[in-house]
C-alpha cells in the first residue's frame, strides 16, 4: 500500500517511538512527581495545622483551669460585695478618695452565663505617683477577681508632678447581685 523507502522507515520509526516517550514521559512520569511533590506540601500543611491544634488545646485547656481558678475566687469573696464600694475603700485606704472626680458604674449580662459583667470608670485628679501607684497595687493584689481593664494617665498640676489618672476596672458578679 505504501512504498517507503528504508531511510523514511526509519524516519518515521524515529518519529513515532519519540511520540511514545515523550507522551508517556509527560503522562506517566512528570504526574507522579508533580503528585509527589503535591503530596509533600500538603503532608507539611497537615503536620502545621495539628501542631498549631495541639497549641489551641493547650490554651483552651489553661482558659479552662483560668476559669475553675475565676469562679473559686469569686465564690471565695464576701456575698455582699460590690465592686463599687470596694474601689471606694480601696481609694480611702491608699489615700486618693479626695482625689476621685467621678465613679460610674456599668452592667453588662453576659449571654449564656449566671455572671454580670460589672465595670466601674473612675477619674482620679492631682494625684501623686506613689498614692496612684498604691491604689492600683490595692485594686489588682486583692483576693476578689477585680482587674484594671484600661488606665489612661496625663500630667496635671502648675508644676506637672501630679497626673490625672481614669481607671476601668472590671469584675464578674453573680446575675441576682448587679
Amino acid at each position: 500500500m505504501f512504498n517507503i523507502s528504508k531511510r523514511e522507515k526509519n524516519i518515521l520509526i524515529f518519529g513515532i517511538t519519540f511520540l511514545a516517550l515523550f507522551f508517556g514521559f509527560q503522562l506517566g512520569i512528570v504526574p507522579f512527581y508533580e503528585n509527589r511533590e503535591n503530596l509533600t506540601r500538603i503532608l507539611n500543611e497537615k503536620q502545621t495545622a495539628i501542631g498549631e491544634m495541639l497549641q489551641l488545646q493547650e490554651q483552651f485547656n489553661s482558659v479552662s483551669n483560668n476559669k475553675d481558678i475565676s469562679t473559686q475566687v469569686l465564690e471565695r469573696r464576701k456575698k455582699d460585695f460590690s465592686l463599687f464600694s470596694f474601689l471606694d475603700s480601696q481609694a480611702q485606704q491608699s489615700g486618693v478618695k479626695g482625689n476621685v472626680a467621678y465613679m460610674k458604674p456599668y452592667s453588662k449580662k453576659l449571654e449564656n452565663s449566671s455572671y454580670t459583667l460589672s465595670t466601674v470608670k473612675l477619674k482620679l485628679t492631682q494625684v501623686y505617683l506613689k498614692e496612684l501607684i498604691d491604689f492600683i497595687f490595692h485594686i489588682e493584689s486583692s483576693q476578689n477577681g477585680v482587674s484594671i481593664t484600661s488606665l489612661s494617665l496625663s500630667k496635671a498640676g502648675k508644676d506637672k508632678s501630679t497626673l490625672d489618672a481614669i481607671i476601668e476596672t472590671q469584675t464578674l458578679m453573680q446575675k441576682d447581685k448587679a
